[in-house]
């Protein structure tokens, strides 16, 4: 009886990748544990687009990458949905950092004030632009949602998370 070796070359595990209409599982960031659909594949390999949608678990309309998702068994046919994004969607304008602005002498309170400041200019409000598409995908999504089952939006509202003797690679998704 041979035994395998830890050099031995193994085939690797086929990777599903998102497909349009698919539920995902974020894995990682603010929205971990959130369950999004899927609308498509971005400019890059392995950046797909998924909103919440936003009024059901508040997760807004993202990039994310192939790596940072779990792909579920769970479709939705958005097939009649219209999406009409511009590949600038996301461009955001640079702004300076503020890495290069030196403490200097002064009390603590007036540095404090100077950063508040600083921080306000950096903060940027979400676009009404922004806002607008989210509505308007949203109120498609949430149309196809109701017509497809009731319980698709309570399932998409729920948050995924792993107790203490689960398992993720024993579990079907």
């Amino acid at each position: 009886m041979v035994v395998p070796s830890k050099w031995t070359k193994r085939p690797n595990p086929t990777k599903i990748t998102p497909e349009r209409g698919q539920v995902l599982i974020l894995l990682a960031g603010r929205y971990r544990g959130r369950r999004v659909i899927c609308l498509g594949p971005w400019d890059r390999k392995g950046v797909f687009l998924v909103t919440g949608p936003y009024r059901v678990n508040g997760v807004p309309l993202r990039r994310v990458n192939r790596r940072y998702v779990i792909c579920t068994s769970t479709k939705i046919d958005i097939s009649k949905m219209q999406l009409n994004l511009k590949k600038n969607t996301f461009k955001k304008k640079k702004l300076g950092c503020l890495t290069h602005i030196k403490r200097r002498g002064g009390g603590k309170k007036e540095q404090r004030e100077f950063f508040r400041k600083k921080l306000q200019k950096w903060r940027r409000p979400v676009p009404q632009k922004r806002k607008d598409l989210q509505r308007r995908i949203d109120e498609q999504l949430i149309r196809i949602l109701k017509n497809a089952d009731p319980l698709l939006t309570k399932y998409l509202g729920s948050i995924f998370t792993l107790r203490k003797n689960d398992l993720p690679h024993d579990m079907k998704f």
